[in-house]
C-alpha cells in the first residue's frame, strides 16, 4: 500500500513536470532550466503555487497575480499521470533489479506518451523533440520484454511490427501527400510497434482507427467540426 501511495505521489510531481514540457517544448525553450511561471503575467511561481492539483484548486483555476485563467490541462494531467503510474505499478512484478530498470524505462515511455498526446491535441503535432529520444527506451524495453521471456520471439515481433507498421504509415502519408499521415504518426506507429509487438499493435491500430472515425462522425453531428477538417490521430493511438 506504501509504494502503491508513493507511485501515486510520484505520478502528481512527474505530471507536473509534464506540464512544463508540453509548454516549453511548444515554446522551444529548454525545459529543464528556469522557473515555471504564469503564461499569462509571467509571474515566477513558488514552491507553495506548485503543488500538483492543490494549487490549482486553492486558486480557482486562476492566476494569483492577474487572475486570469489558468487551464485545467494541469490538474488533468497530473491526475492521469498519477494514475497511469499507480496502474503500471500494480501490473508489474518485481523480482530483482532488472524489473526496476525495467520498471523506470517504461515510466519514460509512459509519460512521453502523455507529452505526444496532449501537445497533438492541442497544436496537430507530435514533436521530434519527444518522439526520437523516444525509440531507444521503447527498443529497451522491447529487449526488455524479450529478456523477462527468456525469448528472443518478442523482440524480433517488436521489430517486425515496428518496420511493418511505420512502413504503412508512410505509404499512406506518401499516397495522400500528407493529408492522412503526418510524419510525427509514422514514428509513432513506429515506437508503438517496438513497444507492444505485432499482434498488441494490430489489436491498438484497429480500436484507434475505429474510434478516430467514431469521434469525428461524432463531432460531424455535433457540428464541432466540419467533414474534411482535421483531427489530431496520436491521442488515440496513445490511448
Amino acid at each position: 500500500m506504501l509504494y502503491l501511495l508513493v507511485s501515486c505521489v510520484l505520478g502528481l510531481i512527474v505530471g507536473s513536470f509534464l506540464n512544463v514540457v508540453i509548454l516549453r517544448v511548444h515554446a522551444g525553450k529548454q525545459f529543464i532550466r528556469g522557473r515555471s511561471a504564469c503564461p499569462h503575467c509571467h509571474h515566477q511561481l513558488s514552491a507553495l503555487e506548485m503543488i500538483p492539483v492543490i494549487s490549482w484548486l486553492v486558486v480557482r483555476g486562476r492566476c494569483r497575480h492577474c487572475r486570469k485563467p489558468i487551464s485545467i490541462q494541469y490538474p488533468l494531467v497530473e491526475l492521469v499521470t498519477a494514475g497511469l503510474f499507480a496502474l503500471s505499478y500494480v501490473q508489474f512484478k518485481f523480482n530483482d533489479v532488472a524489473d526496476v530498470i525495467f520498471f523506470g524505462l517504461w515510466l519514460y515511455v509512459l509519460g512521453s506518451m502523455i507529452v505526444l498526446a496532449v501537445y497533438d491535441i492541442r497544436w496537430y503535432l507530435l514533436p521530434d523533440k519527444v518522439l526520437v529520444p523516444l525509440i531507444i527506451p521503447a527498443l529497451l524495453v522491447a529487449a526488455g520484454q524479450a529478456f523477462m521471456s527468456q525469448s528472443y520471439q518478442p523482440l524480433l515481433s517488436s521489430i517486425g511490427a515496428a518496420l511493418l507498421f511505420g512502413g504503412f504509415f508512410y505509404s499512406l502519408a506518401a499516397v495522400s501527400k500528407g493529408k492522412w499521415m503526418g510524419g510525427g504518426d509514422i514514428k509513432l506507429a513506429f515506437v508503438m510497434g517496438l513497444i507492444l509487438g505485432l499482434q498488441k499493435t494490430l489489436l491498438a491500430m484497429f480500436i484507434a482507427f475505429n474510434t478516430a472515425a467514431l469521434v469525428g462522425v461524432l463531432l460531424i453531428l455535433m457540428k464541432r467540426t466540419k467533414p474534411g477538417n482535421v483531427i489530431p490521430f496520436g491521442p488515440f493511438l496513445i490511448g
